[in-house]
C-alpha cells in the first residue's frame, strides 16, 4: 500500500499545513498518509472505503483520517473533494496540547523511526536513546502530542500497516504479522483483534476488494 509522506505535501516542514482541491473520476486505491487528512465533498458522489466499511459519499459529505490511517474511493462520479492537510504537531495544537510539547522534535524523530522500521524490536529504553531522552521524559512529551504512549501508538501503526497488507496483498498472516514486528502468529491475532475488533481473516474477508 502505498503512503505518503509528509515531504510529499508539506514543502516547509516548519508550517504542516497545505490543502489542494481534487476531482476525482476514477477510483482511488487504498493509500495511507503520515499526516491528517481532513476531506470535505463539494460535488459529485462516490464511495468512501476505510477499516470503518464504505460509506456513500454526496456535497457536503466530511471524512477525517488520522495519520496511518488507509482510505480510498470508488464509484466516483464528477467527485470533487477539497483536502486540508495537517502535520500531527498542528493537530496537537488544535487539540489542546501545548505548543512546546506538541512540536518537541524528539517526538517526531521517535514517530519517523517507529515509521520506517516496524518489525524492529522496538522498547521504550531503547527509543529513548535513539532520541537522546530519559523513557520516562519521552512518555510524557511523547503523550501531551500524540496523545498516547510511544509503544501503544508503535501497536497502532502495527496494526494499520497490517491491515493494509492484508487488503492490499495476498500473503499469509504470519508473514504480515512477521512484517510488521508481531512475529508469533498468536500475539499478532491478539494485536490486531484489539485494534479493530476483528480477526485478520475476518477483517480480510471483510475489506478485501
Amino acid at each position: 500500500m502505498h503512503k505518503i509522506l509528509s515531504s510529499e505535501v508539506f514543502p516547509d516542514p516548519r508550517l504542516p499545513v497545505a490543502e489542494e482541491l481534487v476531482a476525482l473520476d476514477a477510483d482511488i486505491a487504498p493509500h495511507s498518509h503520515a499526516f491528517f487528512e481532513i476531506a470535505v465533498v463539494v460535488a459529485g458522489t462516490g464511495v468512501h472505503v476505510s477499516a470503518d466499511g464504505s460509506v456513500p459519499l454526496t456535497a457536503g459529505s466530511v471524512v477525517v483520517l488520522r495519520p496511518g490511517q488507509w482510505h480510498g474511493y470508488t464509484e466516483c462520479a464528477g467527485l470533487v473533494v477539497r483536502n486540508a492537510y495537517l502535520g500531527t504537531e498542528v493537530f496537537g495544537l488544535l487539540s489542546g496540547a501545548t505548543g512546546r510539547a506538541a512540536q518537541h522534535p524528539a517526538v517526531q524523530h521517535a514517530i519517523r523511526l517507529l515509521e520506517a522500521d516496524l518489525a524492529s524490536a522496538w522498547t521504550l529504553d531503547r527509543l529513548a536513546a535513539a532520541v537522546n531522552l530519559a523513557p520516562g521524559y519521552l512518555v510524557r512529551v511523547f503523550g501531551r502530542s500524540a496523545g498516547l504512549s510511544p509503544i501503544a501508538y508503535l501497536q497502532r501503526l502495527r496494526a494499520e500497516r497490517a491491515a493494509g497488507l492484508l487488503i492490499e496483498t495476498q500473503l499469509p498472516i504470519a508473514t504480515i504479522g512477521t512484517l510488521v514486528g508481531w512475529p508469533d502468529p498468536s500475539h499478532a491475532t491478539r494485536r490486531f483483534r484489539s485494534h479493530f475488533g476483528l480477526s485478520p481473516t475476518r477483517y480480510r474477508e471483510a475489506f478485501r476488494p
